[in-house]
C-alpha cells in the first residue's frame, strides 16, 4: 500500500509542529506527517514555548523537523491542512495550494495575539488542546482504506 503524506502548514512553524506531533501520536503507518512554515521569522523560529507547552502533556516529545515551505513538495501531498488565525492571517495562506487537497483550521496565532509571554503561554495551552481535538477528529480519515 502506498504511503500518503499530510502537510500541516502555518505562518510560523509552531502550530504546524504541534499538529505534526499530535498526528504522530496516532501511529499511522500509511502516512508521512510533515509540517512547514509559509513565512520565515527568525524570532518566531527560535521560540521554544510551544514545545515546552507540549512537554507538559507529552513527556517524551518525538523529534520533529522544522521545514521551510516548498510549494512543489507540499502540492504533491495527499492532504494539506492550513492552520491560520482567521482574524489575522486568512489572506496570508499561500495562494498556490491545490484547493481539492486543502483544509482550513482556524487556530489562533499566539505570537500575533499578544506580546506578553504569560498570555502567549496560556494561548499556546489552549491551541494545543484545539489542535489535539482536530487531529482526533481526523483519525477516521487517516485510518480509512479509501484515501
Amino acid at each position: 500500500m502506498p504511503r500518503h503524506t499530510v502537510y500541516f502548514l502555518s505562518s510560523h512553524q509552531h502550530r504546524g509542529l504541534m499538529a505534526e506531533i499530535w498526528a504522530n501520536r496516532l501511529m499511522l503507518p500509511d502516512w508521512e506527517i510533515r509540517s512547514a512554515a509559509w513565512t520565515q521569522d527568525s524570532h518566531s523560529s527560535s521560540n521554544e514555548m510551544p514545545l515546552e507547552v507540549m512537554k507538559e502533556i507529552i513527556l517524551d516529545l518525538p523529534t520533529v523537523e522544522a521545514r521551510i515551505y516548498n510549494p512543489e513538495e507540499v502540492s504533491e501531498a495527499d492532504l494539506i491542512i492550513a492552520l491560520h488565525d482567521g482574524d489575522l492571517e486568512h489572506g496570508d495562506i499561500p495562494s498556490d495550494l491545490p484547493s481539492q487537497k486543502l483544509l482550513h483550521w482556524d487556530i489562533r496565532n499566539p505570537e500575533l495575539r499578544s506580546t506578553d509571554s504569560s498570555e502567549q503561554w496560556a494561548l499556546y495551552q489552549e491551541i494545543c488542546d484545539e489542535i489535539a481535538m482536530n487531529i482526533k477528529n481526523m483519525e477516521a480519515y487517516f485510518r480509512a482504506d479509501y484515501v
